[in-house]
């Protein structure tokens, strides 16, 4: 019998208008949205070129052991002069670009960190196939946008409930990203989405871990192969997205709606709300609090000792987020609100460097931290159905004088942008160790690696091999 005619709620017919509207509005993403994409790449790249000197990547780097040279399919690995399967590497370059937890991400409609997944499936797909730096801008683009508009249909109670949304999500944004790159077809683009859904995974439990790094740098891998595997043939089941078992309801969700899909890209979420530019390399829940902080520090000196203690009002979830208040490593301590706090006042700063296991035991920080506490408020502003970043910081001083500060949204939002040159400290801060006097120049092709004729070029300063263009496939 011949099939009824899809509805607007058929799961079917909404995975296929998802499918075309990631493949045509991609072609369509305006010069200003471009400008600020190019920022989030270079961001991102200074970030992995940071993540691939840590422990956790030499790890893996031992365990994956990249070949010396390339192959048909093969993409390179950030931080030195190795290959493996394009998947691969988008998985070593994911670890490397959010290891740290600098990485760029966004609070109101995803919970995740876009940026990872996206990029490193869209870099590793360009350098096994010919593709423009127009094309990788608009891949990434194409693939942040699918994560925030598939974000509100899970959340929040996909990332209250534990699950890790840059993982699950990022899977879907990865598998679109590769699938701009390799020039899938509506068909082959469902398809290659509804493996990646298979391949989501991923916990908040793992917060303050390396295997954090590790469940988004296996969104990036799984939606490389989902595309790859796509281009070649292989299939998944209609329904695997919006189905009664497809994603979105297995993760806990609402039904898919045709308005939430042919919304793609109109206008784009990559604008407004947007993602923010991490100024801080630990949880976001912390950043307004630090911003608080830092602006008391420059009105004058605070000491310690004359401190009896400090308060933080945050949105009730944050506690459930922040859930290392003893930190016991560094990378928990990117999950502690009185680390980064005790550490931030006692340094005066709040980088890569204050994060290192050897501080979490220093005497002076762990009796700071003991007078620091947060406290859950529900009032605290929430924009979009999300978490609310806004925090309340109040200092009581041993002579009883209280000094309060309040902040909506961090530094480096939507509203809040980073200026170029604090951008470009960044990058260099970051980046500057492993490149050298050669990250200023990196940073400069990076935000024109949109006019580039060639994508993978503009990675070449992060790698150990200049970019060969791919044999035809």
């Amino acid at each position: 019998m011949p099939r009824e005619r899809a509805t607007s709620s058929d799961p079917v017919h909404l995975e296929n208008l998802l499918a075309t509207a990631v493949i045509e509005r991609s072609a369509d993403v305006p010069a200003d949205i471009r400008h600020l994409a190019s920022e989030h790449i270079a961001d991102f790249a200074g970030v992995a070129a940071a993540g691939a000197r840590s422990g956790a990547f030499a790890q893996l780097l031992r365990y994956l052991r990249p070949r010396r040279e390339p192959e048909p399919g093969f993409a390179r690995v950030w931080g030195e002069e190795g290959f493996l399967p394009a998947r691969d590497a988008a998985f070593l370059n994911a670890v490397a670009g959010h290891i740290d937890d600098f990485d760029d991400d966004e609070a109101e409609l995803s919970f995740a960190h876009p940026t990872v997944t996206a990029l490193s499936a869209a870099a590793a797909a360009a350098d096994i196939v010919p593709a423009s730096g127009a094309r990788l801008v608009e891949a990434y683009v194409a693939g942040v946008e699918l994560i925030m508009r598939l974000g509100p249909l899970l959340n929040p109670s996909h990332y209250t409930r534990g699950f890790h949304a840059t993982a699950t999500l990022g899977a879907l944004g990865a598998a679109a990203a590769a699938g701009v790159v390799l020039n899938l077809d509506a068909r082959a683009m469902r398809h290659a989405l509804g493996m990646a859904a298979s391949l989501a995974g991923g916990l908040r439990s793992n917060f303050g871990s390396d295997t954090k790094a590790l469940q988004s740098g296996n969104a990036a891998r799984g939606g490389v192969m989902a595309a790859e595997l796509a281009r070649e043939g292989v299939s998944s089941s209609e329904g695997s997205l919006f189905g009664p078992l497809g994603f979105v309801t297995v993760f806990g969700g609402v039904p898919g709606s045709e308005e939430s899909v042919v919304g793609f890209g109109r206008p784009w979420l990559f604008d407004r709300p947007g993602l923010t530019i991490k100024a801080y390399p630990c949880c976001t829940c912390t950043h307004t609090a630090l911003d608080s902080l830092f602006e008391l520090i420059a009105q004058g000196p605070l000491e310690p000792e004359s401190i009896r203690h400090i308060e933080v009002d945050v949105d009730e979830a944050a506690p459930r987020i922040l859930i290392h208040d003893a930190a016991r490593t560094a990378l928990e301590g990117k999950f502690s609100m009185p680390y980064c706090l005790a550490v931030g006042l006692l340094r005066g700063r709040l980088g890569l460097a204050e994060f290192g296991d050897g501080l979490v035991n220093d005497p002076a920080v762990r009796a700071l931290m003991a007078r620091i506490a947060m406290r859950p408020d529900p009032s605290l502003p929430k924009t979009g159905g999300g978490i609310s970043l806004a925090s309340r910081l109040r200092i009581t001083f041993t002579d009883g004088r209280i000094v309060e500060r309040y902040a909506e949204k961090p530094s480096g939002s939507r509203d809040h942008r980073l200026s170029r040159t604090r951008l470009r400290e960044k990058f260099v801060a970051n980046a500057g160790g492993p490149l050298g006097t050669a990250a200023p120049a990196l940073f400069d092709t990076l935000l024109g690696i949109n006019s580039l004729c060639e994508a993978a070029r503009g990675f070449d300063g992060l790698c150990g091999r200049p970019f060969v263009p791919a044999r035809a496939s």
